[in-house]
């Protein structure tokens, strides 16, 4: 008898509806009964594989015969359980055992292990009902309280018994949606069914030093895109300007704010995403450093230099900084004698605050542009790169060219060489080579089979700054990059 097989629940194939006294299960091992000092020697003396040594399971358990016999709370002697299979009948022990327990004034006996639904894990329980041709569903993105599925057909005849196991077998989950496979292009989120727990979908998550807060069936939020978030902000010096043109509801605004200083303009176009972004600007008090959009992505580009010179763009941002925190004064020392009498030999010391750093918003008079723009949308986030053409027209004596803009596009591709692939339609859309001013394609990871999500990062190229006008472009050769959804319906549970 295997130990996986003898640990497995009851099968339960086609289970339709979640009936968890179906999975209860009784194992008959073997055990010695030794006195409670003797267990440690068992541990020590019986040779390596013999206790039962399981997932949860403890191997020497308080002897139930005495409790039967209203024995005390912790009884005299201890049952260590033997390894089924190394143990699998009383009578067919090693000798080492038996000499152990002869030693030991011990006892063989039998042991009847009791599992029930609150044991098993959740893969062990949907392997016991789906049918065996069906893989058990792979991991699923937690945001906040809601556990977010993306189930292939073949599994949608079970969706519901699946939410209510995850839900059952993961404390912190309180809601389990499953997308539907259908998407908001516009406004970039997806429509998704409720499959167990509470149709509550306003999450709360916490990264990277920032609270969010979001209604995640409006707004589109990724928690496998954390690391991404925290490499681009990463990237940022302290005090700089950024630009965020698809900013969500803030993961890349709030961050770059709150633990760089840096003043971030951050724009959707989602009318829920603005509001969730206002939201989370105040949540994490970063008020005075980040400027909230709600417009079109490419106005937004080739208006954002002009609103950053604008003659009051910042004093909005100047009126929110916060006030510094008032004079307070030391205490004196609590190892000082209450009967001392006599006045400290020096005045207690009194702490100015030092008056607030404007950082980024102190006055400047010469010209002022982004020194990062962050572009993710990679369905169609290239597209949008046109916009740069033009955008520092006449300027080019104020900003010079190895000081322009680092743009960040996130992208998709499914060619083999996807950094040749990226580069060559950054070129198409821009119409001009980035050749020396690439910085990096980073892989940032794999959504579907034969599909990357990626980032190119590339300082804007001169002739496209500083041009006069913008190249005519064949409408008819432009490549949109596909939506992420394309495996939506394909892909496992992401």
């Amino acid at each position: 008898m295997s130990t996986a097989l003898a640990l497995a629940p009851p099968a339960n194939k086609g289970l339709a509806t979640l009936n968890r006294a179906l999975f209860k299960k009784a194992i008959n091992l073997v055990a010695i009964r030794v006195p409670a000092a003797s267990c440690s020697r068992a541990m020590k003396e019986l040779p390596e594989g013999s206790v039962l040594d399981y997932p949860r399971l403890r191997g020497i358990v308080e002897d139930p015969a005495e409790k039967q016999n209203g024995g005390k709370k912790k009884s005299a002697s201890r049952l260590v359980l033997l390894h089924p299979a190394i143990a699998a009948t009383p009578d067919r022990l090693a000798p080492i055992i038996y000499k152990f327990v002869q030693k030991e004034g011990g006892e063989i006996t039998n042991y009847e292990l009791n599992l029930d639904y609150d044991y098993w894990t959740a893969d062990q329980v949907l392997r016991s009902i789906l049918p065996d041709e069906i893989d058990i569903p792979g991991s699923f993105e937690t945001v906040g309280h809601i556990a977010h599925l993306n189930l292939r057909d073949q599994y949608l005849p079970y969706k519901y018994i699946i939410g209510q196991v995850l839900l059952d077998k993961n404390s912190n989950l309180r809601t389990i949606v499953n997308k539907t496979g259908n998407i908001d292009h516009t406004f970039r989120f997806f429509q998704m069914e409720l499959l167990g727990g509470e149709d509550n979908m306003m999450a709360e998550v916490n990264e990277s030093n920032c609270k969010f807060r979001f209604d995640f069936s409006r707004v589109y939020w990724n928690s496998r895109l954390q690391r991404e978030h925290e490499r681009i902000v990463s990237s940022f010096k302290r005090e700089q300007l950024v630009c965020d043109v698809f900013g969500g509801v803030g993961p890349y605004a709030v961050p770059a704010a709150k633990n760089k200083n840096c003043l971030v303009f951050a724009n959707d176009l989602n009318p829920a995403s603005y509001e969730f972004l206002r939201e989370n600007i105040r949540l994490n008090k970063v008020e005075h450093l980040v400027k909230p959009f709600n417009m079109d992505g490419r106005e937004f580009i080739r208006n954002s230099v002009k609103e950053l010179n604008a003659p009051n763009a910042l004093d909005e941002l100047r009126s929110k900084v916060p006030a510094p925190k008032k004079p307070r004064t030391l205490k004196s020392s609590k190892t000082q004698s209450t009967t001392d009498t006599e006045p400290p030999s020096t005045p207690t010391p009194t702490i100015t605050p030092v008056a607030h750093n404007l950082g980024p918003l102190e006055s400047t008079t010469g010209f002022r542009w982004f020194d990062h723009y962050v572009m993710n949308l990679p369905g169609t986030a290239i597209e949008f790169l046109d916009a740069f053409w033009c955008l520092f027209k006449g300027q080019e004596e104020h900003v010079p060219a190895d000081k322009l803009p680092i743009i960040h596009c996130h992208c998709f591709s499914r060619e083999e060489n996807a950094t040749k692939d990226v580069v060559e339609r950054v070129e198409a859309v821009m119409g001009a080579r980035i050749g020396d001013n690439l910085i990096k394609v980073h892989n940032v990871r794999n959504v579907a089979p034969n599909k990357d999500m990626l980032c190119i990062s590339f300082r804007l190229p001169a002739e496209v700054a500083f041009a006069s006008q913008p190249p005519v472009r064949d409408e008819s050769k432009r490549q949109l990059d596909e939506p992420e959804l394309t495996d939506a319906k394909k892909s496992r549970i992401e």
